[in-house]
């Protein structure tokens, strides 16, 4: 049997994807210019896949909503930038500096935060809702 699907439930699973993403984006801007990373080279750009769930019989109540499936590098070409006395500098002067876009990653950062403020105004709205259930029932 389908159990019911509560919109708090969803609205928190949306809010806590969001959050992922912001952590994300904050810190690929955090990692820019980080040429050197412990794992050699420049640093990736992460990014955050999701995935959602289709509600279907038998479902579980915590299935419903969305999730982060994983956090992956970003496989696009890293800049290079010609620069022969920096310490990272290959033999023929270049260096290499992650495939991070500032613009691009305060795009996705405004948008992760206008999405875990919408999630909120369902959580507020929910909860509105039960308020006046109640009222109604009390009446």
């Amino acid at each position: 049997m389908l159990e019911a699907v509560s919109a708090r439930d969803i609205a928190v699973s949306g809010m806590r994807v969001q959050r992922v993403r912001m952590t994300v984006s904050a810190n690929n801007i955090a990692n820019i210019n980080t040429t050197r990373t412990a794992s050699g080279g420049a640093f990736r750009r992460q990014l955050a896949v999701l995935k959602g769930s289709q509600i279907r019989p038998n479902m579980e109540a915590e299935k419903f909503g969305v999730r982060v499936k994983r956090v992956e590098s970003d496989p696009s070409p890293l800049r290079t930038v010609f620069q022969p006395g920096h310490p990272d500098a290959d033999a023929d002067g270049y260096v290499a500096y992650p495939n991070i876009d500032l613009a691009t990653e305060m795009v996705d950062l405004v948008s992760a935060q206008r999405a875990y403020e919408a999630n909120i105004a369902v959580l507020a709205s929910d909860r509105r809702m039960n308020q006046k259930a109640l009222e109604i029932i009390q009446a």
